[in-house]
Formats: C-alpha cells, structure tokens, sequence
C-alpha cells in the first residue's frame, strides 16, 4: 500500500469528516446525513477490520452523545473531531467477542480525561442480499468510563486484542484514575494487561 497517498486519502476524508461535524454542531446539518469516513488504513485492516467504507450516521451520532440516552455516555459531539485520523491511529483494536466481526477500537479522543471507543460492525448498508452493499456501521461510540473493561479485551481468555500500540496503550494505562488507588485483583487486573501488551506481536496487512 503507497503509504503517501493512504496518508493524503485520509487528510481529505478528515478534512470533509470536520466540516460535517461542525455543520452537525451548527445545527445545519441534515438528521439523516451519513458521516463517510473513508475505508480502513493499514492498522484496522491489520487487526481484522474489512476493506470496506466506514460510515457514522448522524442521528446516531446524536442519540449517542445526549443527555437523555439511557445507557448514560452522554459528551459533546465536538469532541469527536479528527475522528477518522484517530480510528487509523487507534491506542488497541479488538474483537468484541472471540469470533465476532464487531471490532472495539480504543482512540486517543477523549471527553473529560476519558478516551472514546468506537465499535463498527458489518452490516449491509442498504437493500437485501445481493442488493445490499456492505460497509463498516459504527454502531456506537461513547467516552469509556471504566478501566475495566478496556482491561478485560485485554486480559481476556479469547484472546481479543488484534493490535496495539504498545507506547499510547501502557501511558493508556499508567493515566487512569483507578491505576492510583488500585489494589488486589484489580492490580493484578493491571499488571496482566501491561504484560499482554508488552508481549503481543502485532500482524501485518500483506
């Protein structure tokens, strides 16, 4: 892959992505307008991510980020801009669960000192069987507010962690609140993912 124009293909794709999110912000911006995000980098693609296009749909996007969503993650949309230059510059991608297409993406995005995660999953973007198109859906991104559940994909026994990069995901880590007052299994909770992090291998996309 020509890594000068993957670079230049995702500088427009952000570029476009920002002025939508600020047309979003501005109140201007279609409700059923689709975020394009271009199609997965050497990173994603890497980790198991398909070479297919990855949208955000806006009225997801802001269900997600209100105040009155019931799985209460709500952040300012604001927050997620630069967002397809962080997914392709991602601190850990993993499975969801072991043999699943769902990918859990950990970014350096945050909102209030807590990192955005992004879950895509393949889905057919319009139609049915043959008529369908696949593409990557975002089926939801939100401000990850507890560590235990970063280090869980870490730790777990099905092997979920697809790749990492190890610099931002032990300063990931070493950052959070809990890591100051941890102790017991929840140190020993820590402890395991540096190691699984300082020993994983990454792939590489061919």
């Amino acid at each position: 892959m020509n890594i000068d124009k993957e670079y230049a293909d995702l500088e427009a794709v952000n570029a476009r992505f920002n002025d939508d999110l600020q047309r979003h912000i501005d109140g201007t911006l279609p409700k059923n307008h689709i975020y394009m995000l271009g199609n997965p980098g050497e990173i994603l693609l890497s980790a198991g991510v398909r070479d297919l296009p990855i949208e955000l749909s806006a009225k997801r996007l802001s269900k997600k980020a209100s105040e009155s969503y019931r799985h209460g993650h709500p952040f300012d949309i604001a927050d997620i801009k630069d967002l397809p230059k962080a997914m392709n510059n991602p601190i850990a991608v993993f499975d969801n669960t072991k043999d699943s297409e769902t990918k859990v993406i950990l970014t350096e995005l945050q909102h209030k000192g807590q990192n955005f995660v992004v879950v895509l999953d393949l889905r057919q973007s319009a139609g049915n069987g043959r008529n369908g198109t696949e593409m990557n859906d975002i089926i939801t991104i939100f401000p990850k507010d507890q560590l235990q559940g970063i280090l869980g994909k870490f730790n777990s026994v099905d092997d979920l962690l697809r790749w990492v990069d190890k610099e931002k995901a032990l300063y990931f880590i070493s950052t959070q609140p809990t890591n100051l007052t941890g102790g017991g299994n929840k140190g020993r909770a820590i402890n395991n993912a540096i190691n699984k992090i300082n020993n994983f291998q990454n792939p590489f996309y061919p």
